[in-house]
């Protein structure tokens, strides 16, 4: 039998399990791109410990501008890169960096940082 501080650890490792499991494996946010002005769609992109949204959704055969704003200060986020399209940018703190993107076929593009620690994943759909 368990006595109450046994139990206490337990539960507790349940529950940081649980969290650890919900932070790297739950839902992600999720956006479409908001306007179509000239025909280029727009995005707004916040850095700060991760992207928001990590999830972009765009429509294929259509530029695309990012407009990516980083309020995180770490070495880490100071980067943005997005290798299948051959994109990579300095993000200063506070300073949104507008990101002009051709017109995209179908399919999925990860984005990350300079340490390849945040990920995203930018998505073009028909």
């Amino acid at each position: 039998m368990l006595d109450t501080t046994e139990v206490m650890v337990v539960a507790s490792s349940l529950v940081a399990a649980a969290g650890t499991a919900l932070f790297f494996f739950g839902p992600r946010q999720r956006t479409r791109a908001k306007s179509e002005t000239g025909g280029t769609q727009q995005v707004d992109l916040m850095v700060d410990g991760g992207y928001r949204p990590d999830r972009i959704v765009v429509r294929a055969g259509m530029p695309v501008k990012l407009n990516v704003l980083r309020t995180d200060r770490s070495a880490c986020s100071e980067q943005f890169v997005l290798g299948d399209l051959g994109v990579s940018r300095t993000l200063p703190t506070g300073r949104v960096v507008s990101i002009d993107l051709p017109a995209l076929k179908e399919g999925a593009y990860d984005f990350t940082c300079g340490m390849n620690m945040l990920r995203g994943r930018l998505i073009a759909e028909s």
